[in-house]
């Protein structure tokens, strides 16, 4: 009985595994240069698709101070995430119709407004985040760079 549960639990994980390279698209490339703030750069290249989905491999972990998005589509624009373990997007939605034509830089976070101007309540993130990007169109590239303190 311990065997058959025990080989149970081998072949769930096994095939919980195997999923997630069936279902992963995309690729990502990773590169971190330590110093402060620290530089993220996630290079991807979507699938045939035109999706990328993938856990990075950095755990992220401080105040995103400032984003920079580059990337190239089929259309004029792309949409691209940036999700902790919890679902939050870092990116607070502003990965939205990013344009193919100039390199976008801003600082998500919460907004908060007192009726006359509005400030931005950066991110803190201590955490792996899933790039995702969508109709980039098949094989096209981009990055995403992150700076933390």
């Amino acid at each position: 009985m311990k065997k058959k549960i025990l080989q149970a639990v081998l072949v769930g994980i096994a095939l919980g595994a195997l999923t997630g390279l069936l279902f992963a698209e995309g690729t990502v490339t990773e590169a971190r240069t330590v110093g402060s703030p620290t530089k993220f750069t996630f290079t991807w290249t979507a699938s045939t698709n035109g999706i990328v989905s993938q856990e990075t491999i950095f755990y992220v972990r401080g105040e995103v101070s400032r984003v920079v998005l580059d990337g190239t589509s089929t259309g004029e624009t792309y949409s691209l995430t940036l999700k902790d373990s919890s679902g939050v997007d870092v990116l607070a939605g502003l990965g939205a119709g990013v344009s193919t034509s100039a390199v976008s830089s801003m600082v998500p976070g919460i907004r908060i407004t007192d009726g006359a101007s509005t400030s931005v309540v950066p991110y803190m993130v201590n955490d792996r985040l899933t790039l995702g990007v969508t109709v980039a169109g098949s094989n096209k590239t981009g990055s995403v760079i992150l700076y933390v303190r």
